[in-house]
């Protein structure tokens, strides 16, 4: 083994060893500092990012109604901010007073009241007090979310709540929420959903018939009222007041505005009627964090409803503490809407006895945010912490590896995904395919290519800009290639969008072909079903930074990305690999050449057909170069050469004279050579000490 190997092999295994090591840290950047601790308790597969700043929610005593209680809000920060926002959350059911706390005056969101407050928070922390009075009996949450208004991101933000059931007397108030059924809320006529469902609750009962009538509706974290669709309905009653509870019919709100309208038989007047819905669809359902129940919301009862009428119930939401928890059933809408079966299961391999994709969530839970497929199939689901379905894309994306693994008929590749992951940073090739299949879910069924954190920060995944190396990668910069979560999300979505007219042809493509990357699905998996692989298709996905181009064999350049090793080329010294001691410029392989630090010659080289059309021909590639040598007087240098026959004629020349921070593009001019075949030749020297790394990567042949 050469010098020259042995250097290599040794920087790879330090340079691996020491990200083992640093796992669990992000990548440094101004959006990610390494001071971040992991919030104590978190699940080792969990997607949330890691808190900076924390905000813990206590109350001096459990008020009953007509009592009042001393919040206090204990906010922690790693960092110094200079301009921090409080925002505080409560139910409507307990009556803010904000003298002194400097809090702004609530506002109504939903059901909820949020008041908010700007402050600097130092490593030193900040306490907040205020009064709350409560208003009425039942579930109440009082929530503290603190974000850093100058580097808003996930990471930047903390958030802490208190949970507490409200007695209607004295001492009777306890701590926590128990149960999962709330007493139902009637929206106020024309609010929300219920005025556009109204032509659908026209009067429809027949003689001999009931028919239980009216809407369910849900709020998102801004205070939209939304149909809530697809949920189970069952209309319970008693015929006479000895009589025993009995269901009287079944059904679903609507699949487009939340509408119901569940007629049944009866003959005489019932002596009471009332509507419960549920989270636990035939399809997906979402239950407390045991697995042990699921969600409920029960109106009041009506009376003595005559038989041949309509029992009108109005337009119905859960109370505030459980909303969330609803909000996410409705959101698996959307995946269930474009999931491209051919039966009424998930996927086609199911067309009876569907499994079921289960999400966990409860008021207050700190378990989250991940898919736990350490279950056996139909055990698995999704954990959900208490805000997570603030972001419905959250919920798509953790869904989306539900989906997958429905998909796959529950087996999942090797994981090489750190933790934690991040968007915009390479990861590995397992890690960047079922991330980005995840996200890919989300933007596209959300329809604006983004991913959005609960707290309302976001990343654009359709992002086409190459990594700058000379900026610390973030979600505005993210690193290139097909192991980076995000490329690989913007190509799915812009194939799904352009190509292949959505996504269900992937989703049948994946129920037949298992891939463990994406560039095993792209080039192997994804032909077998017809879909388009064409170089207009690679074309598309290289504009994501993922280079899959090729051409024919002694035509064009061909695997000029490296991304297929030295497939096309002929190379001395091994100077093809995907070396994690430098980045690649795009992907993860690349060209390093010299690097010895003695006296040496590297060569690679590729026979090439130089197209004719066109009035001019351009090869273009990116160089790095790094060297130990000082001083302007050239001792290595790198040569970019054309063999045409017998003659060899040196186009570009570089050396340890012309280092560079990261990779430049370079082009040189091949308009003399249009219509021959030649071959490209980079050479490398190194004189006998101090040694000098030429990083080629990216080559292209162009013409114009």
């Amino acid at each position: 083994m050469s010098s020259r190997h042995l250097r290599r092999v040794v920087a790879t295994a330090v340079a691996a060893a020491f990200c083992a090591v640093l796992a669990p840290l992000a990548p440094a950047s101004a959006e990610t500092p390494r001071s971040c601790a992991a919030p104590d308790g978190a699940h080792p597969r969990s997607e949330a990012p890691r808190p900076c700043v924390t905000a813990d929610v206590t109350l001096d005593r459990l008020p009953a109604v007509g009592e009042s209680a001393t919040v206090r809000v204990r906010l922690g920060s790693q960092i110094d901010i200079s301009r921090a926002r409080l925002s505080v959350q409560l139910p409507a059911s307990l009556r803010l007073s904000n003298g002194g706390s400097g809090l702004s005056a609530p506002r109504t969101i939903g059901l909820n009241q949020v008041a908010e407050r700007t402050f600097a928070l130092s490593k030193a922390g900040r306490t907040v007090t205020f009064q709350v009075t409560a208003l009425a009996a039942g579930p109440a949450q009082v929530e503290a979310a603190v974000t850093d208004l100058d580097a808003v991101t996930p990471d930047r933000s903390g958030r802490g709540s208190a949970l507490l059931t409200v007695g209607d007397r004295p001492g009777t108030s306890r701590a926590g929420v128990t149960g999962e059924d709330s007493a139902a809320v009637t929206l106020a006529p024309g609010t929300g959903p219920a005025a556009r469902v109204a032509p659908s609750l026209a009067p429809s009962a027949v003689p001999g018939q009931i028919c239980a009538k009216g809407a369910f509706s849900v709020s998102d974290k801004a205070g939209t009222w939304l149909a809530g669709r697809n949920l189970p309905v069952t209309v319970l009653g008693k015929a006479t007041s000895s009589s025993a509870t009995q269901t009287y019919g079944t059904g679903l709100t609507s699949s487009t505005d939340g509408s119901y309208s569940v007629c049944f038989n009866a003959s005489s007047t019932l002596y009471q009627l009332w509507v419960q819905f549920s989270t636990n669809g035939s399809l997906w359902r979402v239950t407390n964090n045991a697995g042990s129940s699921t969600y409920t919301v029960t109106t009041a009862a009506k009376s003595n409803v005559p038989s041949g009428t309509d029992a009108a119930f109005g337009t119905t939401t859960p109370s505030a503490t459980h909303m969330r928890g609803w909000h996410a059933f409705d959101t698996l809408n959307l995946l269930w809407f474009a999931r491209g079966s051919s039966t009424n299961c998930w996927t086609a391999r199911e067309s009876s006895a569907c499994t079921k994709i289960t999400l966990h969530w409860q008021p207050g839970s700190t378990d989250g945010t991940y898919f736990d497929n350490s279950k056996p199939v139909g055990q698995r689901h999704v954990a959900f912490a208490d805000a997570d379905p603030d972001s419905e894309h959250l919920v798509l994306h953790e869904s989306g590896h539900a989906f997958m693994d429905l998909l796959y008929g529950g087996w999942w590749p090797a994981s090489d995904c750190p933790s934690p992951h991040y968007l915009h940073a390479v990861t590995g090739s397992m890690c960047a395919w079922t991330e980005g299949f995840a996200n890919a879910i989300t933007g596209y069924l959300k329809g604006d290519g983004r991913f959005y954190w609960p707290d309302g920060q976001w990343a654009d995944l359709m992002q086409t800009a190459w990594n700058n190396p000379n900026q610390a990668a973030s979600r505005t910069n993210p690193q290139n290639g097909d192991k980076v979560e995000l490329r690989v999300a913007g190509a799915l979505i812009d194939l799904w969008r352009n190509v292949d007219g959505g996504p269900s042809g992937t989703f049948d493509n994946m129920r037949q072909y298992a891939s463990s990357s994406f560039n095993e699905w792209f080039t192997v998996d994804r032909p077998q079903s017809g879909l388009s692989t064409t170089a207009a298709t690679r074309d598309l996905v290289y504009t994501h930074t993922i280079d899959y181009r090729t051409t024919t064999p002694g035509g064009g350049l061909v695997n000029g990305g490296f991304e297929s090793g030295t497939a096309n080329w002929t190379i001395t010294g091994g100077v093809v690999g995907n070396w994690t001691t430098y980045p690649a410029q795009a992907g993860s392989w690349y060209a390093w050449m010299g690097g010895n630090g003695s006296a040496n010659t590297d060569t690679l080289s590729q026979q090439v057909t130089v197209p004719s059309t066109g009035t001019t021909a351009t090869l273009g590639y990116q160089l790095r170069i790094v060297t130990e040598e000082t001083g302007s007087t050239v001792y290595d240098t790198f040569k970019v050469q054309v063999v045409d026959g017998s003659t060899t004629t040196t186009l570009a020349t570089f050396s340890n004279a012309n280092p560079s921070a990261g990779y430049v593009a370079r082009t040189v001019n091949l308009s003399s050579y249009r219509g021959k075949t030649v071959t490209l030749k980079f050479v490398s020297v190194e004189d006998t000490n101090l040694r000098t790394d030429f990083l080629l990567d990216s080559l292209t042949l162009t013409t114009a």
